[in-house]
């Protein structure tokens, strides 16, 4: 029996099965018009719209998420079904309400989502960038915060701080990225500050942003500390009532932990003594109005034994929490029965299930018990079908 259930677990009997169960059960007749919203702009989204699907126009998609927020999963999925939709949910629409209806006059409000694996976190936070940018919002995003831990592209002694290590690349990406997002916004900004990155490198008050930013992805060498400045002058323009801020950091987590990066005989650092977790930090903690900072915990930052965690408390630990305090926690679930049926809607519409027992009633319902109503596992599920 155990091997039967790994064997459709593995999609290699899962046809089989659904063949048996055919014979009992009449096809699944339903309206796939059904699962989609008329509402295309995520502004006019409401709790009415929960369950549905909305399509992101492919030039928001190459403009926001293309660069360095969809991981090959999410590009795959663009590229076979031809198009960027997600799935509507409460999680989305409760920032969204309160994003709507927030006193930007206070000091930065901290959002923190949290889930299990998989359980679309990332979808959730991919909806709710859509809407700030459909707002005119600045976003500044970190797509995947253990990238600075994780990957060794490049370190290098920080100038100005003795102990502190700068990650040259990941800043380039950081404000070309940032540059992509909102060129359209900034690009008649000038600098309110003059800064100096070397003895030949400075920067008079009044310079063009963008000419700043351009700097530190042609001169990487500075990018670190161009990230610093352009977070200033960010916070500079939020407290002017120039723009709102949305900062975006996506496995927060990984600011608590040590890193695989190494420089010279500095064998072990941490992840708080890099200049880009720093800057991060400062900027989450300050008390810039007309700011929202959109936060997860990743379970996939734990070490492979400890990624059932999925709480707050449990990946952030007593000092994470202590930071972030006071924070609003978005549980993002798995998917609600009603949720599985219309994601497997799209999907047949989207040619992703063809099979025909795959379609019945008892078919539909073997995949959602097979998924466990996991986001992911249930796309997993059905690539073979």
């Amino acid at each position: 029996m155990l091997l039967y259930i790994f064997q459709l677990l593995s999609g290699f009997g899962i046809h089989s099965a659904l063949s048996r169960s055919s014979s009992s059960s009449k096809c699944w007749h339903r309206c796939l018009t059904t699962f989609r919203t008329e509402r295309s702009n995520p502004a006019d989204h409401t709790f009415e719209d929960e369950g549905l699907f909305y399509t992101i126009p492919h030039k928001d998609v190459q403009k926001l998420f293309l660069l360095n927020w969809l991981g090959p999963h999410e590009r795959n999925m663009n590229n076979m079904f031809q198009e960027f939709s997600i799935l509507i949910r409460r999680p989305a629409l409760e920032v969204i309400d309160i994003l709507k209806r927030l006193n930007y006059n206070y000091p930065l409000t901290r959002f923190l989502l949290y889930g299990e694996m998989s359980a679309g976190k990332k979808f959730i936070m991919t909806h709710i960038l859509h809407f700030c940018k459909s707002q005119n919002w600045v976003l500044l995003t970190v797509p995947w915060a253990n990238d600075w831990n994780c990957k060794r592209l490049d370190v290098s002694f920080n100038n100005h701080r003795e102990s502190f290590f700068d990650l040259p690349v990941h800043s380039k990406n950081i404000l070309e990225d940032f540059l992509i997002k909102n060129l359209h916004i900034i690009k008649d900004f000038t600098t309110a500050e003059s800064y100096k990155f070397s003895e030949q490198e400075a920067f008079d008050q009044g310079v063009p942003l963008k000419d700043l930013i351009s700097f530190g992805i042609n001169r990487m060498k500075f990018a670190n500390d161009v990230v610093g400045a352009v977070i200033n002058e960010l916070q500079i323009l939020a407290n002017s009532d120039k723009i709102k801020l949305l900062i975006t950091v996506r496995g927060i987590n990984s600011f608590w932990r040590k890193t695989g990066q190494r420089k010279e005989k500095v064998r072990e650092i941490h992840a708080q003594q890099l200049t880009l977790v720093n800057q991060f930090m400062d900027l989450l903690q300050s008390d810039t109005k007309n700011a929202v900072a959109l936060c997860s915990v990743e379970s996939w930052v734990n070490d492979v034994k400890d990624r059932k965690a999925y709480l707050p408390t449990e990946l952030l630990g007593k000092e994470g929490i202590d930071f972030l305090e006071p924070f609003i926690p978005i549980e993002v679930p798995k998917y609600s029965d009603a949720e599985v049926m219309k994601v497997m809607d799209y999907y047949e519409d989207r040619k992703w299930i063809q099979y025909p027992e795959a379609k019945t009633s008892d078919g539909r319902n073997q995949i959602k018990f097979l998924s466990g109503h996991n986001p992911y596992r249930l796309f997993r599920v059905c690539v073979p079908l």
